[in-house]
C-alpha cells in the first residue's frame, strides 16, 4: 500500500528537537515501512504542492495531520483519505477554535480520533459515528530503558514544552521534589530553577526517564498525551489531572487522577504525589507491560491498517 503522510511543514520531519506532531509523523513512515507499505511525508505550508504531490502520486491512502489544512482534502485524488486533529483542547475548545469541527466535517475525509472521549464530540457535534475512528498515540516501548530500581526514588519529572496550561510554573518550588525537562513557552516559568533541566534530546530521554518514581502532567487540554507511554514505558507511574487520562485505564494502582478542584491544594499533590510514587515503584515491570500491551507500535499499526481497510 502506498500511502502519504502530510505535516504542517513548520519543522524538519524527523524533528531536531521538540515538535510532538512531526515525531508521531515519523513513527508512522518508520513502523509502515516495517511491514512492506510505501510510505511518503508530505512536509510544506504550500497546499498547491501537497495538491500536486498527491494527485500525480497514485496514492492508496492519505493522511493529514494539521486541521488547518483540511480545506485541501476534497481536492485530493484518492479514495481513503483520513485527517486527525492534534489540538490539545478538541473536547472543550476554546471560542476561535470551534471551526475546527466544520473544518473537518467538510474535508470528505474520514476523521481519525486520538482518544474516545474526542469521537463522542465529533458525534454529538452532528459527524456520522461510522465516519470517526479511534487511534491512540503510539510508543516503541523497548526502545525505552527500565532499570529494576529508580536512581531517585523519591523524585518525579514532568517531560514536555513548558506552557501554562501543563501549570509547570505553578509546581515549581512547591518542595514536590520534582525535575522539569522542555523547551519553555512560559514566561512564568523560573528557568533558573535548579529542577529544571531544559530541552533533552530524544535519546537522553528514552535512557534517562527510567531514573524517576513517577511523571506528572496536570495540564488543562490534552488529546492523547505521547508523554504518559513514555513514562510508562520507562517503568513510571503516573499523575494526572483529569484532562490527561485520555485512553488510560484508571483502575490500575499505578495511575493517580488529580481532581480538578484540588489541582491547586499543594499539600494534597504532595501526598498524592509521594503515594503514587510509592505505589509505582513497586510494580516497574508490570506498569511497562501494560503500555506495551496497549500502547506498542506492533498494535497500534495493525489497528491503523485495519482503519485503512474499513473506509
Amino acid at each position: 500500500m502506498k500511502i502519504a503522510l502530510i505535516g504542517p511543514g513548520i519543522m524538519p520531519i524527523p524533528p531536531t528537537g521538540w515538535g510532538g506532531v512531526e515525531h508521531l509523523i515519523w513513527n508512522y513512515n518508520n513502523q509502515l515501512k516495517k511491514i512492506g507499505d510505501e510510505v511518503v511525508i508530505i512536509n510544506t505550508k504550500d497546499l498547491h504542492e501537497v495538491i500536486r504531490i498527491v494527485n500525480s502520486g497514485n496514492f492508496d491512502a492519505v493522511h493529514l495531520h494539521y486541521d488547518h489544512y483540511s480545506t485541501v482534502m476534497p481536492h485530493l485524488n484518492c479514495k481513503k483519505k483520513m485527517v486527525t486533529s492534534h489540538y490539545p483542547y478538541l473536547e472543550n475548545p476554546e471560542p476561535q477554535y470551534v471551526f475546527l469541527y466544520d473544518l473537518l466535517k467538510n474535508s470528505q475525509s474520514h476523521i481519525v480520533s486520538l482518544s474516545d472521549r474526542i469521537k463522542k464530540e465529533f458525534v454529538r457535534r452532528g459527524i456520522d459515528s461510522t465516519n470517526v475512528s479511534v487511534l491512540p498515540c503510539a510508543i516503541d516501548t523497548d526502545a525505552y530503558t527500565i532499570d529494576d530500581e529508580a536512581l531517585h526514588p523519591d523524585r518525579s519529572v514532568v517531560v514536555g514544552k513548558l506552557e501554562p496550561r501543563k501549570r509547570q510554573a505553578f509546581l515549581q518550588k512547591k518542595g514536590l521534589n520534582i525535575d522539569f525537562i522542555g523547551n519553555n513557552a512560559d514566561p512564568s516559568f523560573d528557568t533558573t530553577d535548579p529542577c529544571y533541566f531544559g530541552e533533552q534530546s530524544k535519546q537522553d530521554i528514552m535512557e534517562n526517564l527510567t531514573a524517576y518514581a513517577n511523571m506528572i502532567l496536570l495540564s488543562s487540554g490534552e488529546a492523547h498525551p505521547f508523554v504518559c507511554l513514555e513514562g510508562m514505558a520507562a517503568g513510571l507511574g503516573l499523575v494526572l489531572s483529569e484532562q490527561s487520562t485520555a485512553n488510560l485505564d484508571l483502575s490500575q494502582p499505578f495511575i493517580t487522577v488529580i481532581p480538578d478542584k484540588k489541582l491547586e491544594d499543594t499539600e494534597y499533590l504532595k501526598n498524592k504525589i509521594e503515594e503514587n510514587r510509592k505505589i509505582s515503584l513497586s510494580m516497574r515491570k508490570r506498569i511497562r507491560k501494560y503500555c506495551k500491551d496497549n500502547f506498542d507500535w506492533v498494535n497500534i499499526i495493525q489497528q491503523y491498517k485495519n482503519i485503512i481497510s474499513s473506509i
